[in-house]
């Protein structure tokens, strides 16, 4: 690999692929096309109707992420590969930014420009893929038809890991050296450079670049609020942040990034001081450089973290955020036992290491122990009731306090009906062991309605109404009717409802999350978050294998 053929990955990929599905109500037609983002559209179109029945029935290839066992279906997201497309995705970085794109199928007669939802994946910013079956868009554009509002659904890959976020001062100059600014948040640029795709190109497919969502769960909630920080934030109109605000991983300085980057340089032997410290690290196979990633982060399930580079964000990331004025409206919401990701992460901490984590961070024992009273987290609990309420207690730090304090925040836009909160209580029935969860990531499958067969009559309705809110958003309405301080509860069992906080205070403790956002003049809560990130992903681990 050349200097030059380096240094192309780091702003953004030199191709951009396509994969199009156009559907009716009732079928589905795919197609698959690739082009760069130069190209005349029409003619990619054209030519996908000369494709191959292999060629347009096989998955583009995915960026680079630790392998796992049943890569494309797990607990989190169990749907299995559809059988036309039985090809499993190669990994590449190079040519990993692909675009999937589902088109309602529509006469020629009909010049409607459509409303278009682009959704981000989720993964910690270091897993996750738009391949992944569980985010296939057919079903959920084929309700938009039904409905008579139809969407394009497009989703994409970007860089996740240490392809998208890895940064030091040898990458800056590197970077400045070929005219580029900013360190490290590659994936974030990847996903800008999606977002100006679909600006410019969209329209050739009926539509409206006008009228876009930006839709994103998990990592997915939590790069759409990053780009809401953005100096230069794609285009949309709309956004959900579903279990994920920028908070959630905490962007890190190039110091902290500088610790990781050694680290990363010692696991692989290379002298992170050589001035071809880079090309070294080029020649280390992508997918072997992936799956290092738990070893060098000394936990089993990280993240990846973006870079407080002084140049990607206008405002602060680690703040809770009031939209910008441009924003039209903003829906955030969570599930009810979040806190069940960091469960394999906690297994071996007892009450003192959590204590201690948490003080760390803190720097106040009575200000602590207040915190783990609340959640009535003490020393004699059996271990498995201490991980459970240690579990809550994260799922609530990293998930739904930010939420919260975000919509106290912004009463601009909630006075101008364009804030919209939910919950998602639904409990799983699956035979795994997130049975009798509503887990992070639960709601997915009742967005996208990739696994209705497991789902009995009332599940399904549920899956209409949650789909239904979703594109009546993307068609610029209100998802739901809801008045001051009320939030849409999806569950459990199957009911809809609307509540304000004291009717669901049993439920959700609203008052705790007020107590804890007032500690400290409403700062304690920001340093309990921080040691509640070094807890579930074991921060003091790194490199310490390396």
């Amino acid at each position: 690999m050349t200097r030059r053929e380096a240094t192309t990955t780091y702003p953004q990929f030199p191709l951009l692929r396509c994969q199009i599905q156009k559907i009716s109500a009732l079928d589905q037609l795919p197609a698959t096309a690739a082009s760069s983002p130069e190209a005349d559209l029409s003619v990619v179109l054209e030519a996908s109707a000369k494709l191959t029945t292999r060629q347009a029935h096989r998955r583009r290839n995915d960026c680079p992420r630790p392998y796992s066992e049943g890569d494309d279906s797990d607990d989190l997201v169990p749907v299995p590969p559809p059988a036309h497309f039985p090809d499993t995705p190669k990994t590449d970085e190079l040519t990993g930014l692909v675009m999937n794109i589902v088109i309602p199928f529509a006469p020629a007669s009909d010049r409607r420009s459509l409303p278009v939802m682009v959704y981000v994946h989720g993964g910690s910013l270091l897993y996750g893929g738009a391949n992944l079956p569980i985010f296939n868009a057919v079903n959920l554009v084929s309700q938009s038809i039904k409905m008579g509002k139809p969407i394009i659904c497009v989703n994409f890959n970007y860089r996740v890991g240490l392809g998208g976020f890895l940064a030091s001062e040898a990458i800056r100059r590197e970077l400045q050296d070929d005219g580029f600014q900013g360190c490290g948040n590659f994936g974030f640029t990847d996903q800008k450079v999606a977002f100006d795709w679909v600006q410019r190109y969209i329209a050739t497919l009926g539509g409206d670049p006008d009228n876009v969502t930006a839709v994103g769960e998990s990592a997915g909630g939590i790069s759409i609020s990053n780009q809401l920080a953005a100096t230069h934030p794609p285009r949309f109109r709309r956004a959900v942040c579903m279990s994920g605000l920028s908070v959630s991983i905490p962007p890190w300085t190039i110091e902290q990034h500088e610790a990781l980057f050694r680290a990363v340089c010692r696991y692989f032997k290379i002298d992170a001081s050589q001035p071809d410290v880079l090309d070294r690290l080029r020649q280390i196979p992508q997918q072997k450089m992936a799956n290092s990633t738990p070893a060098i982060q000394g936990v089993l399930s990280g993240t990846g973290n973006p870079c407080l580079d002084g140049w990607f964000y206008q405002t602060d990331p680690c703040e809770i955020q009031k939209a910008p004025t441009w924003l039209e409206a903003l829906m955030i919401g969570d599930t009810y036992h979040e806190g069940v990701i960091f469960h394999l992460n906690l297994l071996d901490d007892d009450f003192a290491s959590i204590r201690r984590t948490l003080l760390d961070h803190i720097q106040n024992d009575d200000e602590t122990d207040q915190i783990l009273r609340e959640y009535d987290i003490h020393h004699a609990l059996p271990h498995d009731m201490l991980l459970g309420r240690v579990e809550h207690m994260c799922g609530d730090a990293v998930f739904k306090i930010p939420n919260y304090a975000t919509a106290l925040e912004n009463t601009t836009l909630r006075d101008k009906g364009g804030l919209f909160l939910y919950h998602f209580d639904q409990r799983s029935r699956l035979k795994n062991p997130l049975e009798g969860t509503a887990y992070h990531a639960h709601e997915l499958l009742y967005l996208y309605k990739n696994l209705e067969t497991e789902m009995d009559e009332s599940e399904r309705g549920l899956a209409e109404g949650f789909a239904t809110a979703w594109i009546r958003f993307c068609n610029g309405e209100a998802p739901w009717s809801a008045r001051k301080g009320e939030w849409k509860v999806w569950g459990p069992g199957s009911v809809q409802s609307v509540k304000n906080e004291e009717e669901d205070e049993e439920t959700r403790s609203y008052q705790r999350m007020k107590r804890i956002l007032a500690m400290g003049n409403g700062e304690t809560w920001k340093r309990w978050l921080a040691g509640v990130d070094v807890l579930v992903n074991k921060r003091m681990n790194m490199g310490k294998v390396a």
